[in-house]
């Protein structure tokens, strides 16, 4: 606490299991909640339009509203065992779907299970300058706090969604070429000319199983990553930031 002085506040037994309930994704979608941690994920949230509704910290942070509170307290209401500096709660920030459809370049995330792959590619979907991100079927829930962490500040940077049904991908992208990433399909389109693309989205299957046959059946092309000594395949969040960053390099 050196170089600053403030009036610690004490949490109470109630406002700590209230915090910590958002820890769930149940009450996290029951009260369009979530929690943050860290200074650059605070900093996303208030140069985004998210509303904050606390912000607790355990050193000087630039929101002039945080309430400062003890090491302890802070430990009780984290995430991980080393908690952050500042954790934040704010409001989560609904998108509409129909503004997808004028967005030229989508990446589309099949059944993602691990939230850490998940935020390094929004992260890298923010470095490479897609427009968009889509969450298809059951993926791992986007504001888990650990998501927002890999994403490191980047979190509120790119518009994203949640689909669950095949028809809302014919519906509102109906005016996009679909690309496959699939191991099972030939290579019939080159990164470059992929990214010559005026309209695009581009589809990405889970860690486990890849990309389901229902969403293969929808592409109009597919890219394949050549590889060498016999590895035949990539973890997700890496072959997703490579293909986004082959196409915005050949841009």
């Amino acid at each position: 606490m050196a170089g600053f002085c403030v009036h610690l506040e004490s949490l109470s037994n109630n406002k700590i299991k209230e915090i910590k309930k958002l820890h769930l994704k149940k009450y996290r979608d029951e009260y369009n909640l979530f929690i943050a941690e860290g200074k650059k994920a605070l900093e996303d949230i208030i140069h985004s339009s998210v509303e904050i509704i606390a912000v607790y910290a355990i050193k000087e942070v630039s929101y002039k509203n945080a309430v400062y509170i003890s090491e302890d307290d802070m430990k009780k209401i984290s995430t991980t065992s080393s908690p952050c500096e500042v954790l934040t709660i704010a409001k989560k920030k609904v998108y509409d779907i129909n503004s997808f459809e004028k967005l030229n370049s989508v990446v589309l995330i099949d059944s993602v299970s691990d939230p850490g792959n998940l935020g390094t590619i929004i992260r890298s979907a923010c470095a490479f300058g897609m427009d968009g991100i889509v969450l298809f079927s059951d993926c791992t829930d986007m504001y888990s706090s650990k998501v927002i962490r890999s994403a490191v500040g980047n979190f509120f940077k790119i518009p994203i969604i949640q689909l669950k049904e095949i028809c809302e991908i014919k519906k509102y992208f109906k005016s996009h070429k679909i690309i496959s990433t699939s191991l099972s399909k030939n290579n019939n389109i080159t990164l470059k000319n992929c990214s010559k693309l005026d309209k695009k989205i581009i589809m990405f299957g889970s860690e486990a199983n890849g990309l389901s046959k229902e969403l293969e059946s929808l592409s109009d092309y597919n890219i394949k990553l050549d590889m060498q000594n016999n590895v035949e395949s990539l973890n997700l969040a890496v072959c997703a930031s490579i293909v986004m960053y082959e196409i915005f390099d050949n841009n």
